[in-house]
């Protein structure tokens, strides 16, 4: 991958829509399994957020020759979070209209949710759900990924 070619946005939608994918099929394992109704194990999928920003990260600063800005990393880390959330959320959205609509009924009943829990404002709680947890998980990696590379400085 050339340096000069590579740009923050383009590696986080790459992972941004992989982390994404990877939840639709824990959704999809999940619902397999008859395990929908334990909301709380929905939250697992997270793993595949820290995963992804932190591998988003990895291959950004191994492009750029072992230099990343810090910014740079947030930016990866919250574009990462908002494009793997709005890929589930639009899932979430096809899924509960066209497939199982008592889906929406078993979140206004689990205590994560408010009762009045429409589709839009699920969509909306998705997308907000991976944004901020990505700029913050971003944040925390980037106290490892904004050192030097060893191995970057002794190569030049």
């Amino acid at each position: 991958m050339a340096s000069s070619n590579i740009s923050y946005q383009k590696v986080s939608i790459k992972y941004g829509v992989l982390v994404g994918i990877a939840h639709v099929l824990f959704f999809l394992i999940m619902s397999l399994l008859d395990l929908l109704h334990i909301v709380e194990l929905s939250f697992l999928s997270g793993i595949f957020l820290v995963i992804g920003i932190c591998v988003a990260i990895s291959r950004y600063k191994t492009a750029k020759n072992g230099e990343i800005n810090y910014f740079q990393g947030l930016a990866i880390g919250a574009t990462t979070g908002v494009v793997s959330s709005t890929v589930l959320a639009l899932f979430l959205v096809i899924y509960i209209s066209a497939v199982d609509s008592s889906y929406l009924a078993s979140l206004q009943a689990s205590a994560l949710f408010p009762q009045s829990l429409s589709l839009l404002s699920l969509f909306v709680l998705a997308i907000v759900y991976g944004s901020w947890p990505g700029f913050w998980l971003a944040f925390i990696a980037m106290q490892w990924f904004k050192r030097r590379d060893p191995m970057s400085e002794h190569l030049r």
